[in-house]
């Protein structure tokens, strides 16, 4: 066994982690998935891969520092809690008035535009591959580091999708035993959950910004 082949082992079992982590890809992808199949859960999945390649490539590639700054955290945080706010208040409604599972409609942004949202919007994702990007490049020679790079992100992500294709066919499958209650269950529960997500990100997103709020106050007035 070559040193590649543990490198890339670990790199996939830690993309498998990160993506099973309860969170709101999963909660929204679980939902969809009971309303309306297979197709919508890993369309969600993949759309926050999406997003995650875009914050890993910005990391990776030296050029975190450019959004580090404490606004573009602030913009990201707000529209995040926002979103998710709204997905909320999308899911409770069909909890209280659907009689039969309709799920979020393909028109109301879509299922792989969801997830990518998820992503981006979240300023998180960056913190997480700027330390992370910056351990896989350290332990590189200067010659291998874009090579070792590039490798453990292909592995990350293949291991995240994994999850997601095994996650969006247990929920594609169990959809067929569950009745308008189980779906009605489902969405109240998954809208609480959304809820959750968007205050605890509101609230990181304002603790975080509080350092410089009042100068900006300020400097406005």
């Amino acid at each position: 066994m070559t040193i590649v082949e543990p490198f890339v082992a670990s790199a996939v079992g830690l993309g498998i982690a990160y993506a099973a982590v309860p969170g709101v890809v999963n909660t929204e992808a679980m939902r969809r998935g009971f309303a309306r199949g297979f197709r919508p859960a890993l369309l969600v999945q993949v759309g926050a891969l999406t997003g995650d390649a875009a914050w890993a490539a910005i990391a990776l590639t030296g050029t975190a520092v450019l959004l580090r700054h404490e606004a573009v955290a602030l913009v990201l945080g707000l529209a995040g809690a926002a979103f998710l706010f709204r997905l909320a208040r999308t899911a409770l409604i069909e909890a209280v008035a659907a009689a039969a599972p309709r799920g979020a409609a393909a028109g109301r942004g879509g299922d792989l535009t969801t997830g990518v949202i998820f992503s981006l919007a979240n300023p998180a994702g960056l913190a997480f591959w700027a330390g992370l990007g910056g351990g896989v490049v350290a332990t590189s020679g200067d010659g291998l580091a874009v090579e070792r790079a590039a490798l453990f992100l292909l592995a990350f992500l293949a291991g995240a999708l994994l999850w997601g294709c095994g996650m969006a066919a247990l929920v594609g499958w169990g959809r067929r035993f569950a009745g308008p209650r189980i779906f009605r269950v489902i969405n109240a529960v998954c809208g609480l959950a959304l809820i959750w997500f968007g205050l605890r990100l509101l609230w990181t997103t304002l603790r975080r910004s509080g350092r410089w709020l009042p100068w900006l106050a300020r400097a406005l007035a």
